[in-house]
């Protein structure tokens, strides 16, 4: 199928400055569309979901100096493809034998993880992705849905898969099992046929368990070291910030040969180059402990985007079908692309009170 004709400006959702996401987004309805680079498609925006990530690239700080002068939040996008660069409909024909790209043509409804680096972002009518950090959507996923899915996806498969090595038997403790990365990881862990202790607020105990969690342990009532004290876990996988007092009980935890993983230190980690190099620091002290100990392996790390991986974790949480399918994609709330309530969507994930992905509607 050949390019859609796009028109030549579009909405979008912009920042020019940094700090608070009400005091800096901006609306620009005359933002220009995208032309797909030789190796780019371009995505129809459907659906795009918000991260913590985004607005504390928005609060500036150490990665200023890597993010373009006019900025579209969002990384996470679900949409169909209306344009293509001229390598993808050279290299990726319907019937391509590239087995690492898959093709893609114009028409293909898409998600994909974008890159912070670039300007495309989510929270616009049409952005720009280079085709290998895309996947197909699957057919059973609303576009809502399938906006939920990516950055969480993939960051939740480099801790429990690539970093964890988890297999089916492993005891598994996720903290932060109602929250973004938490709602999926549950569900993943669960489709490798791991035990899992999810750790959460009061009101989210019986959510989990219908995640699929084996245990719940409501972190008001009870500190997940004092209910666990004998190394019973494979991995230890923290997405909610707990930093320091869950590590500082991880000999309780885990078992001497397991792994901690955290994706979520402080807020603040990237404000500045001084708060940068004392997490670096925090992080490079467990390791130095965990070395001389014996201990668990402790990975603290950031996801990138990789189409391979997206493809790789949607395979895996889409195995089974109807009710015996492993997953679903978590949504909090969904909101209206508009100034207003993109702001509401901004608040909520601020609030981290978020129970699953917060999304905006573009189309």
């Amino acid at each position: 199928m050949a390019n859609v004709a796009l028109p030549s400006t579009q909405k979008a959702i912009q920042y020019t400055k940094f700090g608070n996401p009400s005091d800096v987004l901006e609306l620009n309805s005359s933002a220009p569309v995208p032309t797909p680079g030789p190796n780019e498609v371009i995505i129809k925006v459907h659906a795009a979901a918000l991260n913590p990530v985004d607005w504390k690239l928005m609060k500036g700080g150490v990665t200023n100096f890597l993010l373009p002068s006019v900025m579209t939040p969002g990384l996470d996008v679900a949409g169909t493809i209306v344009a293509a660069g001229t390598k993808v409909l050279q290299e990726h024909p319907t019937n391509s034998s590239n087995a690492r790209v898959p093709p893609f043509k114009v028409g293909d409804e898409v998600l994909a993880f974008l890159h912070f680096k670039y300007s495309g972002g989510a929270l616009k009518e049409y952005t720009n992705v280079d085709v290998s950090l895309i996947a197909h959507k699957p057919a059973s996923l609303s576009f809502e849905e399938a906006a939920a899915w990516p950055l969480v996806s993939i960051t939740d498969w480099e801790a429990l898969v690539i970093r964890g090595k988890i297999q089916k038997g492993h005891k598994v403790l996720i903290n932060g099992a109602s929250g973004g990365c938490g709602t999926t990881a549950v569900q993943l862990a669960k489709a490798f046929g791991a035990h899992v202790v999810g750790v959460c607020s009061t009101r989210n105990v019986e959510f989990v368990k219908q995640l699929g969690a084996d245990e719940v342990v409501d972190y008001t009532k009870t500190k997940v070291w004092e209910q666990f004290t004998n190394q019973d876990f494979d991995i230890v996988y923290d997405t909610a910030s707990s930093g320091a007092e869950l590590w500082q009980n991880e000999a309780k935890l885990l078992k001497r040969d397991g792994v901690y993983v955290s994706i979520s230190e402080s807020e603040n980690t990237m404000s500045s180059f001084k708060d940068f190099i004392g997490t670096g620091a925090s992080l490079a002290a467990r390791k130095v402990l965990s070395f001389f100990h014996s201990g668990p392996s402790v990975y603290l790390f950031t996801a990138f985007p990789s189409g391979a991986l997206l493809r790789q974790v949607v395979e895996k949480l889409m195995e089974g079908d109807g009710d015996k399918r492993h997953s679903r994609p978590v949504i909090d709330s969904v909101h209206e692309f508009t100034l207003d309530g993109v702001h509401k969507a901004f608040e909520q994930s601020k609030s981290r009170r978020a129970r699953g992905k917060i999304v905006v509607k573009i189309v």
